[in-house]
C-alpha cells in the first residue's frame, strides 16, 4: 500500500486498484490542491477544509454519512462522534472513518474529533493498523486528549494531523507537542509504502511527513 499526505487531514491510500481520499480541503487552508484521481473520499464533517471533493479530478464516490459500506473489496463504517466536547453544539458533529482495505489492513481517520471517545467505540477501532489523529488543539482534541486515545487504541501506525504548519492559514498548536509524548519517532517522505506484514510487529510507531 502507497500512502500519501497531502496536508492538514487529507491523506490518500492507493491498493488494489482503490485510490481513497479523506478531507479534501479548499485553496483558502494554504495547501496546495491534490493533482490526483480518487476513486473513493471521506469526509469526515461538512466544513471548508475538510469537504472540498468538487476540487479532485475524475468519477468517484463519496462517503460523507455515518453507515456501513461495502464497495470494490473495500469496507467502510462512518461512526458518529462530534466535533466538539459539548455533543455537537459549537462545531457539530463529525464522522470517524474505519475503513478496511481489501488486504485486510485497517486504517481509522478520526476527522476533526473534539472528546475522548468512549469505551464502546475504543472496542471497534482497537484491531487498527494505521490510525490519523488531529493533535493541534482548538478547533479539535488536544495532543493530551490524542496520546490518550492512542494508547487505548494501540495501533502499529500513527499518522497526526489538524496541526500547524509553514503552510496552513489559521492557528493551531505545533506538532511537537504530541510528538515529544512518544519516543518512536519516524519522518518519512511521502508516498510511503507500507507492508502489512511489517508494521504490525511494531505498536505506536509516530510517522510525520516532511513537507
Amino acid at each position: 500500500m502507497k500512502v500519501w499526505w497531502f496536508g492538514h487531514s487529507c491523506f490518500a491510500f492507493e491498493e488494489e486498484g482503490i485510490f481513497l481520499i479523506t478531507d479534501p480541503f479548499d485553496k483558502s487552508v494554504g495547501y496546495p490542491i491534490p493533482n490526483v484521481k480518487p476513486t473513493h473520499v471521506t469526509e469526515s464533517h461538512q466544513h471548508f477544509d475538510h469537504n472540498a471533493h468538487n476540487l479532485l479530478r475524475g468519477n468517484f464516490k463519496v462517503i460523507k454519512d455515518p453507515g456501513i459500506y461495502e464497495d470494490d473489496g473495500l469496507s467502510i463504517e462512518g461512526i458518529p462522534s462530534y466535533h466538539d466536547d459539548v455533543k455537537g453544539e459549537k462545531r457539530g458533529p463529525n464522522i470517524i472513518f474505519k475503513i478496511t482495505f481489501p488486504s485486510s489492513l485497517m486504517v481509522v481517520h478520526f476527522g476533526d474529533l473534539g472528546h475522548m471517545i468512549d469505551d464502546q467505540t475504543i472496542l471497534k477501532l482497537r484491531e487498527a493498523d494505521v490510525v490519523m489523529i488531529p493533535v493541534g488543539g482548538v478547533f479539535t482534541i488536544d495532543a493530551k486528549v490524542a496520546k490518550k486515545i492512542v494508547d487505548a487504541i494501540d495501533p502499529h501506525l500513527v499518522f497526526p494531523m489538524h496541526y500547524m504548519t509553514k503552510y496552513l492559514k489559521f492557528d493551531v498548536e505545533k506538532i511537537e507537542n504530541f510528538t515529544s509524548q512518544f519516543e518512536d519517532l519516524s519522518k518519512v517522505r511521502t508516498p510511503l509504502e507500507i507492508d502489512q506484514k511489517e508494521i504490525r510487529s511494531s505498536h505506536k510507531k509516530i510517522v510525520t511527513f516532511e513537507i
